[in-house]
């Protein structure tokens, strides 16, 4: 960051530069963002530390309840519904992940936008897209490589595909929702 440069100010007046990590200036929704997929982050790496048998206990409860409430619907197959509970699991949590990271991203490429010297070439279009996805499913494998270690669980590369999926879904869903936000404004 050049001090002298005035583009380095951004639309609130704050300095702000664009290589930054965590993003120093912008705004609170920002750090919002950026923290909040930091945390979603952690709650994974969490969830991927719990033994077999705590993790059987934490997704047996769901599985009971739907035995219970959607018997007709699922045929009595408890090994089927532990397996559709355990994989939906995965799924879900890595579309808000998907969806954080969406967000995080387009947080910086509007700090970048904002902070850019002037000549600089325009943003690729990757930011919101490809890398959200990107960063998602590299930390869908390193969490697969991470459960290997951990007793009774398995490294498996099914979980890291309906991972990839789930982190496909919730960047998709943002860019809707962001598309969605910029239609109603103009």
């Amino acid at each position: 960051m050049r001090k002298s440069d005035p583009e380095t100010v951004n639309r609130i007046g704050q300095k702000s530069d664009p290589g930054a990590f965590p993003p120093k200036g912008g705004d609170l929704r920002q750090k919002i963002h950026f923290w909040f997929t930091i945390a979603v982050m952690v709650l994974i790496f969490a969830h991927s530390a719990m033994p077999a048998d705590l993790s059987a206990q934490e997704s047996g409860v769901i599985v009971a309840f739907l035995m219970e409430h959607l018997k007709g619907l699922l045929g009595g197959n408890t090994k089927l519904t532990t397996f559709i509970v355990r994989k939906s699991a995965h799924f879900l949590e890595y579309t808000v992940l998907g969806f954080s990271l969406c967000l995080t991203a387009n947080d910086f490429e509007t700090i970048y936008e904002e902070n850019k010297p002037a000549g600089s070439p325009v943003q690729p279009a990757l930011w919101g897209k490809c890398i959200p996805w990107l960063i998602g499913t590299a930390y869908a494998v390193t969490d697969e490589i991470h459960q290997s270690f951990v007793p009774g669980r398995s490294c498996e590369l099914r979980d890291v595909v309906i991972d990839s999926c789930g982190v496909a879904a919730g960047v998709l869903l943002c860019r809707i929702i962001k598309k969605w936000k910029k239609g109603r404004s103009h």
